[in-house]
């Protein structure tokens, strides 16, 4: 009996792992429209448009610079749509289109791509609270990555399926705000990604919040980088929010085994409405 009890704990356990595999966990940072934080009551939703234009100014392999002057640069739109069944139990969906994404390569050629991006999808789950004077929230939230893109056109995405699950947690008063988290994604065939973010913000009225964003990504091949760079959120009535946000990378290194772009400037402008 004993031994019919502990298999089937072993069992129990080892498909615990397997459907969190399948789900390819991660842990996150919280970046979920709309502006991460709408809505928050039963049956809301929202929807939200960024505008992103990225500049990847070096070619390198590992740690090693191949050439200064090689550079990638990307404009997109991301539509990306949110419901909240509960309080505490949403659906999120972000859709992004490439405009233009054009890179320069080491032999002198360009590659050019447009169209759709991988999609991802989550269900982040939260548990609020209240305490004397600050509230905050704990989340998780697993993730999948739907590959749409062009497969003849430049890999500007993965176009691999993948999946993760995000674990985060933030807390804020009426003067600070505070939020960290950490993901781990899992693809078919390229790397393992982790990333770890924390943002340190003040708010400066009850409309508008400035944050000190700062988020490290690293992938099992080598590849890594540090983004840092400031954020504004502000809310413009209680239907319409904007953000506006600039990152620069520091502390960059390419995969071991392959050319890449790196060194990334990002700015981004969004618009979101809650209902």
């Amino acid at each position: 009996m004993f031994l019919m009890r502990k298999l089937y704990i072993s069992l129990l356990c080892l498909l615990t792992h397997v459907v969190l595999i399948s789900l390819q966990p991660s842990i996150l940072k919280a970046d979920q429209p709309v502006m991460n934080m709408m809505p928050r009551w039963d049956g809301g939703f929202g929807w939200q448009i960024l505008y992103e234009t990225v500049e990847r100014s070096k070619l390198m392999q590992g740690g090693l610079l191949i050439d200064p002057n090689k550079s990638e640069e990307i404009d997109l739109i991301h539509l990306q749509g949110v419901y909240t069944w509960d309080r505490s139990i949403r659906m999120t969906i972000k859709i992004p289109y490439v405009l233009e994404a054009v890179r320069e390569n080491l032999d002198g050629s360009t590659e050019r791509y447009n169209g759709l991006g991988d999609i991802k999808v989550a269900v982040p789950l939260k548990k609020y609270f209240n305490l004397d004077g600050r509230t905050g929230s704990w989340a998780i939230a697993p993730q999948a990555v739907i590959p749409t893109g062009d497969f003849d056109q430049y890999d500007f995405h993965s176009r691999e399926w993948g999946s993760g699950v995000s674990v985060g947690y933030e807390t804020e008063t009426y003067d600070w705000f505070f939020a960290s988290g950490a993901s781990y994604w899992i693809y078919e065939k390229e790397p393992d990604h982790i990333a770890i973010n924390l943002d340190l913000g003040v708010n400066l009225y009850d409309s508008m919040q400035i944050l000190l964003e700062n988020d490290y990504h690293y992938e099992n091949d080598g590849a890594r980088r540090l983004s840092v760079g400031p954020s504004i959120y502000f809310r413009q009535n209680l239907l319409t929010h904007w953000r506006v946000e600039f990152k620069k990378d520091y502390f960059v290194s390419a995969g071991k085994t392959q050319l890449d772009h790196v060194d990334e400037t990002k700015i981004s402008l969004g618009v979101g409405f809650v209902y």
